[in-house]
């Protein structure tokens, strides 16, 4: 018999703060950053944001301290509240930033575990 399996998250998935921007059908939404990993990240869902599933568009996340990072990703859920998209093309540049990226909240996910109570 087949295992069934339901997760096809293949990367660890940090909470993550920020927003996005995504570029789509010629217009432009933000969203706040729920978390994010080296495939791909989750989003909450601005307004009015409904593209058909498996669109493609370009999304940019402004963090904090962080330089600008740019990626063509493809939606891959979306639901009342939030939607996931993996990366599918970035510069060398922008997946140097984004690795630093997933460091950086590896690190204070480390840290918020190390200071909760037992």
């Amino acid at each position: 018999m087949a295992e069934i399996y339901d997760d096809r998250r293949q990367e660890t998935r940090f909470a993550a703060q920020g927003e996005g921007e995504v570029d789509i059908q010629g217009k432009s939404v933000r969203g706040t950053l729920i978390d994010l990993s080296i495939n791909g990240l989750r989003m909450g869902r601005p307004p009015g944001f409904s593209p058909p599933d498996g669109s493609r568009f370009a999304l940019n996340l402004l963090i904090p301290g962080a330089d600008p990072f740019r990626a063509e990703v493809a939606l891959i859920r979306l639901d009342d509240a939030a939607f996931s998209v993996e990366f599918m093309d970035m510069s060398p540049k922008d997946f140097g930033l984004l690795t630093t990226l997933i460091d950086r909240f590896a690190h204070l996910s480390a840290q918020t575990r190390m200071q909760q109570p037992e």
